[in-house]
């Protein structure tokens, strides 16, 4: 199971670097959220109607350290990427991103419910 869902995690980063609306669809909950390094909780149509529309554009994220725990109903990844990213016109940037994603089994599927990022 840990495998999957480091491959959950993986998933969700290449998709996000390549902006893949699609891919992103099929591995977030229907009520899955984002919390941005800034504090805003970003609800999931929001956030992929921005990759949609190009206002927040991912280029790179490069793996430095993930780690996972099993909880009462689920999995909770931590990694540290490094992503590069343009958001809402702002210049190119590599920020260090720790991501903290929250996996619940839902349907069969394993899917993210939750994606909370600061920086490290």
């Amino acid at each position: 199971m840990n495998s999957e869902i480091l491959q959950l995690y993986r998933d969700y980063n290449t998709a996000m670097a390549a902006d893949d609306v699609a891919a992103l669809d099929e591995l977030l909950a229907p009520d899955f959220t984002l919390t941005h390094m800034t504090g805003y909780i970003q609800p999931r149509q929001e956030w992929l109607g921005e990759l949609r529309r190009g206002t927040m554009r991912y280029d790179s994220s490069v793996e430095d350290h993930v780690e996972m725990i099993e909880t009462a109903d689920g999995w909770q990844v931590t990694g540290q990427n490094r992503v590069v990213a343009s958001i809402h016109g702002s210049q190119r940037h590599e920020w260090t991103l720790n991501t903290v994603l929250t996996v619940q089994r839902q349907a069969d599927q394993c899917r993210i419910v939750r994606a909370v990022v600061t920086t490290y």
